[in-house]
């Protein structure tokens, strides 16, 4: 039987207390610490992809720390040329107030950054952070929504995503139909701008799971062309290890929203279960995501050590979809419990980063590079990148995003050489 997890940073955690810190690092030439944090009002436990600005200036979130230990938004100012020093400011110190403990960040054309947090007396909380009009004067926070009930939703996981018109949608882990599960099997929700200056944001949920439709959906969702969203849950589906789903809008205003399975994953079989990423598109419509589990079950005691896959559409209204094994993780040197957002670059290689592997003792994860074969059919071929040794970063839970010089930017909850034993922490650069 499988346990429910309470989020994907806990269980991230979990896994990183243990780690013996001590080793080397690889790729040294290819990879840098931007930003160590020291704890206490710099923050520890940064969380989320970092927000990238039109300038290169990274923005991101830590999970505690700050004048009130409650977390805190910071942004990295990009130096003016690479290898150069990235200069730290604490943009917003989350006080007492019930919202607190921030866990994800975006930023849009304008520059307002949106995040979300999950308060310990709230159900999860969605804000903006506008910059001054000028100068280096504050920045102005404002709540936009606090989850109020069951039926909105609660935990909000992965990132925010913005429509063309600007409004936020994004996925909770439980909440919604408490008839499902315990706690809920999670939930999508949008927060529609308000129609004047001043007003009211719009909550609304546009749809509830109930469990073989899936159940704890981790990742956040994306955007296809025609306003439909995809993402995953971790459990759920026909077999109860996770459904890749998209909930597209209604055709006529008023109407619900509707859910397809696009697929059901299976732990009994080498095609990968409970997928905690999000779904990614590449040009041809196709969507590549990750699984923490499954693969090859000679790996981690049967259980697989995870997958990257791709999901091409079967038929004209891309529903089911047809499923391909790209690569499956081997532990050791190499990697496993792959999770967090993954990109392409312009030649259709995918990156991204495993939770753990790497190596012997002290190894706590790796980034690495899929790159498509010659000849369609063949065998996609991985490059190992960076492996994640503390007291350099541990943990790279969250993914990894593009940046300033076309290089990769990530955060490790843990490592760093800011704090005492575990670390607090870091940012970091990578030249693919």
């Amino acid at each position: 039987m499988k346990l429910r997890k309470q989020s994907g940073v806990v269980l991230a955690l979990a896994a990183l207390i243990a780690i013996v810190l001590s080793g080397t690092t690889a790729n040294a030439q290819a990879y840098r610490v931007i930003h160590n944090f020291q704890g206490s009002s710099d923050g520890w436990g940064p969380v989320g992809v970092p927000a990238i600005a039109k300038n290169g200036d990274l923005f991101g979130v830590t999970n505690g720390g700050g004048t009130y230990d409650l977390g805190t938004v910071f942004k990295l100012t990009a130096p003016r040329t690479r290898g150069g020093t990235w200069r730290k400011t604490v943009l917003y110190d989350f006080p007492p107030n019930h919202q607190e403990y921030p866990t994800s960040l975006v930023i849009d054309k304008d520059g307002i950054l949106y995040g979300a947090g999950a308060g310990p007396t709230t159900r999860g909380f969605i804000f903006r952070l506008a910059p001054p009009a000028s100068g280096d004067g504050a920045w102005t926070y404002d709540t936009l929504y606090t989850f109020k009930s069951a039926s909105d939703g609660s935990g909000i996981q992965g990132n925010l995503v913005f429509d063309a018109a600007g409004d936020l949608y994004g996925a909770t882990q439980l909440g919604g139909d408490l008839g499902c599960a315990q706690d809920g099997c999670g939930t999508v929700f949008e927060l529609k701008r308000p129609i004047k200056n001043g007003g009211q944001w719009r909550f609304s949920v546009p749809y509830t799971f109930t469990g073989t439709d899936g159940d704890q959906p981790f990742a956040g969702v994306v955007f296809d062309q025609k306003g439909n969203l995809y993402g995953t849950t971790n459990y759920g589906g026909i077999f109860g290890y996770g459904n890749a789903y998209r909930v597209s809008p209604p055709a006529k205003k008023g109407r619900p929203w509707t859910e397809a399975v696009l697929y059901s994953f299976d732990r009994g079989t080498n095609m990968g279960s409970s997928p905690e990423g999000p779904l990614l598109f590449d040009g041809s419509g196709n969507l590549y995501g990750t699984t923490g589990f499954g693969g090859d079950l000679n790996c981690q005691a049967g259980f697989g050590c995870g997958v990257v896959f791709e999901l091409s559409p079967l038929a004209k209204n891309g529903n089911p979809r047809a499923y391909t094994n790209l690569y499956s993780f081997q532990s050791g040197s190499d990697g496993n419990y792959p999770s967090g957002a993954m990109v392409f670059d312009s030649t259709g290689h995918l990156y991204g980063i495993t939770q753990e592997g790497g190596g012997g003792t002290g190894y706590s994860g790796i980034a690495f590079k899929l790159s498509p074969p010659a000849q369609k059919g063949d065998a996609w071929t991985e490059t190992v990148l960076h492996r994640f040794i503390a007291p350099e970063g541990a943990g790279p839970a969250e993914g990894i995003t593009w940046g300033k010089w076309n290089d990769l930017y990530g955060v490790t909850y843990l490592g760093g050489t800011g704090c005492p034993t575990q670390g607090c922490g870091t940012v970091f650069e990578l030249q693919p």
